[in-house]
């Protein structure tokens, strides 16, 4: 079972695949270049008690700096090269794909935007700007962006789904 399916067509998939990517990127992109100018070299600032501080960091590798340590050319193989073809290839799949419902297709608009925003550091800097990090005591996240939120966000909307079509397929098995 699906959550609102309808066949999406291509010029209704472009205004909301675009409705979202612009804004994401817009604000994942002015928010970098604000920790860049006002964050790095700072010490963390806390805000909420310690719960959330901006902290500015430079992430080299892909998630928790993952790869951070690898040479030039494998660098920009690992993470421009193969992740801008990974991307694409999703984006071919996701706007291709004639029987996606609406809410998987936001979604996925989500991830995609947050993966080109984070694409973008790493073409013009060689680099990830993160400066978001969410704790308290010794449990917290790693250092995110913008970018990071906006993939997050579409993963979390595909894994209540899967959550909700496993019990409304319980709930009809259950009443068959």
């Amino acid at each position: 079972m699906r959550i609102r399916f309808l066949v999406l067509s291509s010029k209704i998939k472009f205004g909301i695949f675009i409705s979202l990517f612009i804004p994401v990127i817009l604000l994942d992109q002015w928010s970098k270049k604000w920790a860049l100018g006002s964050l790095k070299g700072q010490h963390p600032t806390d805000y909420l008690g310690g719960l959330l501080k901006f902290i500015y960091a430079e992430n080299r590798g892909a998630w928790g700096s993952i790869g951070s340590n690898l040479g030039e050319n494998w660098h920009f193989v690992i993470l421009i090269l193969l992740p801008s073809l990974a991307l694409l290839a999703f984006a071919f799949y996701v706007f291709k794909t004639p029987k996606i419902s609406l809410y998987e297709f936001i979604s996925y608009s989500f991830i995609l935007s947050g993966g080109f925003g984070n694409l973008i550091d790493r073409v013009l800097y060689g680099y990830v700007i993160d400066f978001l990090y969410i704790g308290y005591g010794s449990i917290g996240t790693n250092i995110f962006n913008i970018a990071d939120v906006a993939i997050m966000t579409g993963v979390i909307m595909l894994i209540l789904q899967y959550f909700q079509e496993k019990l409304a397929k319980k709930s009809v098995e259950k009443n068959a």
